[in-house]
């Protein structure tokens, strides 16, 4: 909410100013900060777990404090299991789902969510495909059924998918004009192998979406949207039996011969000293920088851990990188570190955008912070504000039936078990330097890591190469090396 000062309120102020009230004491000075509360195990509301007659498991968690219900119908059906020419593919699909279905348009179905007042989302990423609907108790299994319609009998009407896939060729002609998609794209393609799925956009590029038809995207989802393959989440105002109810009612009827799908592998590119990838874009004043390596799954024993490394590193705005780069130095307008935690394994790195002419210098600092990160411990009193950090901000996380179902999800697509999050604060706030040490040093490798840059090669090339970190490379923006 904004909020205006009118000259009648100002003037009323200002009078107020100049009667110059009595001043109040002087407030007392504390010591000592109070110490963080304790932190509480969470208690997961009640959860039913079933399936229907066609295969399709249900997961409904009875959370009742508003009128309102959540589903995700969460789908095996993610970008790892494309073909590496049709990259691309599985986000496409999920974004011509709200499109219509056989009986109803894309501005009917819209228009129809919008008289319920629901909430419709459909998507993609690495590991899975989603379909999500909210709204109020009294009108969600209405939502529901619009929903489930898109997902059992799309129409994938030819000028919506001509439409909707150039959407998506725009969108990474635009990403590959920035030094940030640049640098993001590249950092993909240092870490994984060229054959593994995480080296991939999952979004597609231009090439790739260009190959993509109308008949891949039929055959895409009925080979992979089907009951078996899939997990509807319900949270929210159910009971167990109006979940079954209204899980049947939408989807019982669906049908499909589920894929044998193995899990495909990830293999990362063996690194045995650090090295840096530049990549071109010319007169750009600000340069995209992406250091760090490949890192573990979530459903490693060690991700909590990381996740607190990471927190120290960059997680939050006075964690280390944020505070040398922009705070000390002023180079940048902000630095951050993300552990992005996949399945089966993922990426660890810093990232920040900086001035052209202080590239070389921010990249030294940001190799000398995760060194750092490993090779000295931790002082407990900056571990126990960046683990609070994490563990304070998580009840907030759950609190409405979006936030609850989200984090659900990531516990089903990586295949942790539901009462995860019960000892989620806890585990946190029990974290001891010796704990981060151990993660650093298992886990990360501060003198074999990758470092990408993308800004003007004419004018950081030369700064970047007298640093001496490693062997530099020059990269195409396609990700093929020039020399």
């Amino acid at each position: 909410m904004t909020i205006r000062l009118t000259m009648a309120a100002a003037l009323a102020a200002s009078a107020t100013l100049d009667a110059q009230p009595e001043p109040r004491p002087a407030p007392q000075i504390v010591a000592q900060q109070p110490g963080l509360a304790p932190v509480r195990p969470y208690t997961l509301p009640p959860v039913d777990e079933f399936r229907l007659s066609n295969g399709l498991r249900v997961v409904a968690v009875r959370q009742t404090a508003v009128p309102m219900v959540t589903a995700r119908l969460i789908l095996d059906a993610g970008a790892e299991h494309e073909p590496a020419a049709r990259a691309g593919l599985a986000v496409l699909t999920a974004n011509l789902l709200p499109e219509g279905s056989t009986t109803l348009s894309g501005p009917e179905l819209a228009a129809r969510m919008e008289r319920l007042g629901a909430e419709f989302q459909t998507g993609a990423a690495q590991n899975a495909a989603f379909v999500a609907v909210t709204a109020l108790k009294p009108v969600f299994g209405e939502a529901l059924g619009l929903a489930a319609g898109t997902v059992s009998a799309p129409a994938f009407p030819e000028r919506d998918f001509e439409r909707v896939r150039q959407q998506g060729i725009t969108a990474h002609v635009q990403a590959q004009a920035t030094v940030e998609g640049l640098a993001t794209e590249a950092f993909s393609r240092a870490v994984f192998a060229a054959e593994a799925p995480y080296a991939r956009r999952t979004s597609g590029t231009a090439t790739s979406l260009a190959t993509i038809t109308r008949d891949d995207v039929l055959q895409w989802h009925r080979s992979m949207y089907v009951p078996s393959n899939s997990t509807l989440l319900l949270v929210g105002d159910l009971s167990a039996d109006e979940a079954r109810r209204m899980a049947e009612q939408a989807f019982g009827g669906w049908r499909g011969q589920a894929p044998r799908l193995a899990r495909p592998a990830n293999p990362v590119r063996p690194v045995s000293a650090t090295r840096v990838i530049l990549v071109d874009r010319p007169g750009s004043v600000q340069s995209a920088i992406r250091i760090g390596q490949a890192a573990i799954g979530a459903e490693d024993p060690d991700y909590l851990r990381l996740a607190a490394l990471t927190q120290v590193l960059g997680g939050a705005f006075n964690a280390r990188i944020n505070q040398n780069l922009r705070e000390r130095h002023g180079w940048t307008y902000g630095a951050f570190a993300n552990y992005s935690a996949l399945r089966g394994g993922g990426t660890l790195f810093i990232n920040s955008s900086v001035r052209t002419n202080a590239t070389d210098s921010a990249v030294a600092e940001s190799v000398r912070e995760f060194r750092r990160i490993v090779d000295e411990a931790v002082p407990a009193e900056e571990l126990a504000g960046a683990a609070g950090n994490l563990a304070g901000s998580f009840p907030a996380s759950v609190q409405t039936v979006q936030g609850l179902a989200q984090r659900m999800q990531n516990l089903l697509v990586w295949g942790l078990p539901m009462d995860f999050y019960a000892a989620y604060g806890p585990r946190l706030a029990a974290m001891t330097p010796a704990d981060i040490s151990a993660v650093g040093r298992a886990r990360l490798t501060p003198s074999a890591v990758t470092v990408v840059v993308a800004g003007d090669l004419a004018t950081i090339e030369a700064p970047i190469r007298a640093l001496n970190l490693g062997e530099v490379e020059v990269w195409s923006p396609a990700g093929e090396r020039i020399h």
